[in-house]
């Protein structure tokens, strides 16, 4: 395990998510020489590396330091990367070096953005799959909407990456086009099954969107999201109304929200941790408009992400081994490029302790 703070590390140890024997290495994520040091050290006491970044908030970094230096050592890579900035220039500037390394690599994973892209494709592929003729079939829009009770047990890291994100214009696609929004805008009412029901969701910029546009034929494309307690969304509104560099400094809201801690901890028992998603897509098949609903749901946030991440981790492990059948091939891929018998695999490992799942 490595980390920025060893505090985190030993606050994972104290509640068992890793093995108390398990080596720990400290260094700073933005400086590229102590990353390659680490790296170096950790290959050469163990050839058989993957590295999973899940170290956020992503927002604001500019450079994939990290996925750089794996691809010179020839170590898989996936992270959970929610800046479609750092994507984009992750894959544009490295996905050839990966190929030619022989380096498989997945940027912005996890459960969302990551399962939801998969969602999306999944829901692309069954509506052609219905037509007779799916050279016909156009997909008009994609519409993903996510809902967490309270900080889904991730406590102050994902509140101060939301601040992050409403300093962000939110990209959607529209006729074929980008078109940058204003957060927290453009308010939906989105029924995310039984167990959550009917929640109020707002626009939020997400990497699934481009990804997923870019990669199915430019549909209209959103993505919107909404919390529990009701009056934390009219927070985040409010909170807006601060400087833009103000929330755009990682520093600060990442120290006011560990300041925050007690309270938000407090209000995630109250409320509880529940994680739900929707993705609605719609196609145009030779003029009849068919739309496919897909959701998924689990009780815990914090626990969905963990395993949806592992199972990306897992698919590119396993390709490693297996090159023969490989289903992540060298090179930096958003999840919903990724193949049939990968995304299935993952929706299937996805599926785990959700008490809503309709694929």
């Amino acid at each position: 395990v490595g980390g920025r703070r060893r505090e985190s590390f030993e606050a994972a140890v104290r509640n068992k998510i890793v093995p108390r024997t398990t080596p720990y290495i400290q260094f700073d994520l933005e400086d590229p020489v102590a990353v390659s040091t680490a790296l170096q050290d950790w290959k050469a006491s163990d050839d058989e590396c993957l590295l999973v970044h899940t170290a956020g908030p992503f927002q604001g970094r500019t450079d994939p330091t990290l996925l750089r230096a794996c691809i010179d050592m020839q170590i898989p890579y996936v992270d959970v990367c929610d800046e479609w900035d750092l994507a984009e220039k992750s894959k544009a500037d490295l996905h050839q070096k990966a190929v030619d390394n022989q380096v498989p690599a997945i940027v912005s994973s996890g459960i969302w953005p990551g399962v939801s892209a998969l969602m999306a494709a999944e829901g692309v592929d069954q509506l052609k799959s219905q037509s007779s003729d799916e050279s016909k079939v156009k997909t008009e829009s994609i519409d993903f909407s996510f809902f967490t009770a309270g900080t889904g047990n991730a406590g102050p890291t994902i509140v101060s990456a939301t601040f992050l994100l409403l300093a962000t214009p939110v990209i959607t696609f529209i006729n074929g086009k980008q078109v940058d929004v204003e957060p927290w805008t453009e308010k939906r009412s989105i029924d995310f099954g039984p167990g959550v029901g009917t929640k109020p969701v707002w626009l939020l910029d997400n990497p699934d969107v481009p990804t997923t546009a870019l990669s199915l034929g430019k549909p209209n494309c959103q993505s919107r999201f909404g919390t529990d307690p009701l009056p934390w969304n009219y927070l985040f509104g409010g909170m807006k109304a601060l400087p833009r560099s103000l929330l755009y400094n990682r520093d600060a809201m990442q120290a006011f929200s560990l300041f925050s801690e007690p309270i938000i901890r407090f209000v995630d028992r109250l409320v509880g941790a529940t994680n739900a998603m929707r993705v609605d897509v719609t196609v145009n098949d030779g003029g009849n408009r068919k739309t496919k609903t897909l959701r998924i749901a689990h009780h815990d946030l914090e626990q969905c992400v963990g395993l949806a991440t592992a199972a990306f981790a897992l698919e590119v492990a396993d390709s490693m081994r297996e090159k023969s059948s490989a289903t992540v091939q060298p090179g930096v891929y958003y999840p919903v490029e990724l193949g049939s018998e990968a995304r299935r695999n993952i929706l299937k490992a996805a599926k785990e302790d959700a008490f809503v799942y309709e694929i």
